[in-house]
């Protein structure tokens, strides 16, 4: 059974619309598609009603839309154009009514669309994908899993290699190769790997600086399978380090075991956030936390719910959540740990539990 067809049928009735429509143009949309449809090409339209579904793409994708589209008739766009099949689909008579998502439907295209189509109506539903998307299915939370086995596995073969004298970028490249040597079909991200001073920045770039002892070494990165995402951080000492590195570390890994420990269904979202804000704070290092403790991941790295002290929604079950406190201190660098997990009626299910959070040294 579709869930996101089911999904979309149920808001088809409950806005009085009479056909969905979707472009995905150039991966805008991509994941929206495939989890509509379970399509993965980059160029395409569904069009979905309260009993038929379509496809349409070109010639380049026509055999995979087959393979993977289940149950939507496929058309090749060069012989059946978008607005010409909307025409056969809307009524004859009466209100012509195309719900979209105007998060990933460009204006342009929905001017284009109603030039076409004389007495169109467009309800948009800014950003509902995402939405349907947040809760995961079982079917998805088995492939979330897989493709943090991956990374966890990854990692863990990386680890000779996290050694005095490798480049940031030497071990960046070295990790990829081992995503895909453990079954990733493609990177979530590019890795990021920063040691020292350039671990300051969250989100560094791979240098060609030269790991050192008595450093940590941030290393985050992810693994995409069947189109879902992993996400996970480590960090590592390089060598011996100062009993300072050491306690800061500590405090990082206690925040975030106290944030990991408070997240279940029914807890807003900011308790998670909070709970890893005071944990630094009494260690007095709130201050050089310097962004939100996490985000869903699904078919994107970055999906609802935000975890962080804006966002009071509660989180449910069957979402799929970051846990990554960080402290970031000029000309020093920065530690960040982060697992991604399952959250359920009575706590979470920890994906990337495999690799541990004690100091690797």
């Amino acid at each position: 059974m579709n869930t996101g067809l089911t999904k979309i049928r149920k808001l088809l009735t409950k806005k009085n619309a009479d056909v969905f429509w979707l472009p995905n143009h150039e991966k805008s949309g991509q994941p929206d598609t495939h989890y509509l449809s379970g399509f993965t090409g980059s160029d395409s339209h569904l069009l979905i009603t309260k009993n038929r579904s379509y496809l349409l793409t070109d010639g380049r994708y026509l055999v995979a839309a087959k393979k993977e589209a289940l149950g939507f008739k496929i058309l090749d766009v060069a012989t059946h154009r978008p607005s010409e099949l909307l025409k056969k689909i809307l009524p004859r008579t009466g209100k012509k009514i195309i719900l979209i998502d105007g998060s990933v439907t460009h204006f342009s295209s929905v001017e284009k669309l109603k030039e076409k189509i004389s007495g169109v109506g467009i309800i948009n539903a800014d950003g509902m994908l995402k939405e349907l998307r947040r809760v995961k299915t079982p079917e998805e939370l088995v492939t979330l899993k897989k493709a943090a086995q991956i990374s966890c596995k990854a990692f863990e073969k990386l680890l000779p290699f996290v050694k005095e004298g490798v480049t940031e970028k030497w071990l960046a490249k070295k990790l990829s190769d081992l995503l895909f040597d453990c079954g990733a079909d493609s990177l979530s991200f590019d890795p990021i790997v920063a040691s020292g001073a350039n671990a300051v920045l969250p989100h560094a770039k791979p240098t060609d600086k030269k790991l050192k002892s008595g450093e940590l070494v941030l290393i985050d990165f992810g693994a995409t399978y069947k189109g879902y995402v992993s996400d996970m951080t480590r960090t590592v000492a390089i060598g011996k380090i100062s009993p300072k590195l050491q306690k800061i570390y500590e405090a990082v890994r206690e925040a975030q075991e106290m944030g990991c420990g408070v997240a279940r269904a029914g807890v807003p979202a900011r308790a998670v956030d909070s709970t890893c804000r005071e944990t630094l704070k009494k260690h007095g290092l709130e201050k050089y936390f310097s962004h939100s403790t996490g985000h869903g991941i699904g078919l994107e790295v970055h999906e609802l719910p935000h975890v962080s002290s804006g966002n009071t929604n509660l989180l449910e079950a069957g979402e799929v959540i970051t846990c990554e406190p960080g402290v970031y201190i000029k000309d020093w660098g920065g530690v960040r740990i982060e697992d991604s997990l399952v959250v359920t009626k009575k706590g979470v299910i920890n994906l990337t539990r495999r690799v541990g959070k004690k100091l690797i040294l």
